[in-house]
């Protein structure tokens, strides 16, 4: 009983199948009693359960022999001490754990044999389908090859059925019918898409012309007003630009005074200049210290280039752009040239903003105020008030300054136009000169230089007279 209940303790996942049949009563002893099968049978067998003979050692001969040994020999019994253990060991017990292992591994067994046979049917089948697969393709191919169809067709079907019997052609398809109908409704259609086609791509067409010959002749309009016109080629623009700038005439300012004509949707023409848009002119404000007055020094006069142009017309456009462009450097050249004044008492305030004293009680300021705005941000005088002493002195300033920055363009032209002196005879520069204020600041000195003279004068005369 001790040798069937160890049979319980077989690991079924390590239990390897044969696909072979039963043996047969005369061959399920296979110690000790010669089998029936031959080796040939025996040594596959054996190949598929246990893998190549190389990998047969002694080792592995001895562990098996014990593994066996552990199924076949009887367990001793286990001493315990205590009555539970005592009772788990008595005969009774031992009896009933036997027959329950016996009837598991018999229905083990069955199943085992049942899943084999299955296994067995359905390879057969499989077998079988493949061979009269086989046999169909060999006897389709013996129709066009009879010595490759005959080599691989069965002893039975080349008993029975003669070679080349099967054969197979090709189903032509019958000629389609042509429906005349339809193939005119598609050529109609097609020729109506095209129509439409082409009727769109004339509208789209007829209004590109239209939006051209508008362009083209604000840009006739332009060069006829002797505007210089010129190629532009930048990564993001190819094409017509107009030169609103002053370095032909001598400018060596930073900005060269390049705008694109660029075209809109409707066909006219939008200036588009370097940087952002320019919005601010130099404003000429006289200040003095008015007695009574709450202030230090209150605007008594001032003045701004008037250059509020109508935008709408391109050409007025290409004229602000200049205009402002020139102020601009205007203040540029007074700002650079307040550092060669700083001894006079020139103070520009890094704010576009620049104060010129006259005397103690009078100073001119200068500063870039915005085309809208009309007054400076500190003044409370307005630019339409009617004209003062202080205003008219304020316009001349502004006109001076202007003139005197066309002077040196005027200067700068003539300086490249003339012929270079040879390199020996080149005499070295001694710095920079003050072009624009100095020669406003001597002339704006004049009258406090004249007072300060009269009083001297008449002080020295006064004494004379005394002393006689």
């Amino acid at each position: 009983m001790a040798s069937q209940s160890s049979l319980s303790s077989i690991d079924k996942d390590n239990l390897l199948i044969s696909l072979e049949p039963t043996p047969l009563a005369d061959e399920r002893e296979y110690y000790g009693v010669k089998s029936a099968r031959n080796l040939s049978q025996i040594i596959p067998q054996i190949t598929l359960e246990r893998g190549s003979f190389a990998n047969v050692t002694e080792e592995r001969l001895r562990k098996e022999i014990l593994k066996q040994s552990k199924f076949t020999t009887p367990t001793s019994p286990t001493h315990t001490s205590s009555p539970t253990a005592a009772a788990a060991n008595s005969p009774e017990n031992a009896d009933d754990d036997d027959t329950t292992a016996v009837a598991e591994f018999s229905e083990t067994e069955e199943q085992l044999a049942k899943d084999r046979a299955e296994i067995v049917r359905l390879i057969s089948l499989a077998q079988n389908e493949a061979a009269v697969a086989l046999d169909f393709v060999s006897l389709l191919i013996s129709s066009v090859k009879p010595a490759a169809g005959t080599t691989s067709m069965s002893p039975h079907l080349r008993s029975h059925v003669p070679v080349g019997s099967l054969g197979a052609d090709r189903i032509k398809a019958t000629p389609q019918q042509d429906d005349h109908d339809v193939c005119l409704g598609w050529k109609v259609h097609a020729v109506t898409a095209a129509a439409d086609r082409l009727s769109s791509a004339a509208t789209r067409l007829e209004a590109e012309g239209k939006r051209e010959l508008r362009y083209w002749q604000q840009v006739r309009d332009i060069a006829l007003s002797g505007e210089v016109l010129s190629k532009i080629r930048t990564p993001d623009y190819r094409g017509l630009g107009v030169r609103y700038g002053f370095g032909d005439v001598g400018s060596n300012y930073k900005e060269k005074g390049i705008a694109t004509l660029r075209r809109t949707k409707d066909g006219s023409i939008v200036l588009k200049t370097e940087g952002d848009r320019r919005t601010k002119v130099l404003s000429v404000s006289v200040q003095r210290n008015l007695p009574g007055s709450d202030a230090e020094f209150t605007t008594t006069g001032k003045h701004a280039t008037d250059i509020n142009y109508d935008t709408t017309e391109f050409r007025n456009e290409i004229k602000q752009a200049r205009d402002l462009l020139f102020e601009e450097e205007l203040f540029f050249e007074i700002a650079r040239e307040t550092r060669l004044l700083v001894s006079q008492g020139i103070i520009f305030d890094f704010g576009d903003r620049v104060t010129i004293p006259i005397d103690t009680n009078c100073k001119v300021r200068l500063e870039m105020i915005e085309l809208s705005s009309t007054t400076p941000d500190d003044s409370e005088m307005d630019l339409d008030s009617p004209p003062s002493p202080d205003s008219a002195i304020a316009e001349g300033i502004n006109s001076a300054l202007h003139l005197l920055l066309s002077k040196i363009h005027r200067k700068n032209l003539k300086q490249r136009r003339s012929i270079p002196q040879p390199l020996g005879s080149r005499s070295v520069a001694t710095g920079t000169k003050s072009e624009i204020l100095e020669p406003l600041v001597r002339a704006l000195s004049v009258g406090s230089i004249k007072d300060g003279l009269a009083a001297l004068l008449g002080e020295l005369i006064a004494s004379v007279k005394e002393g006689e």
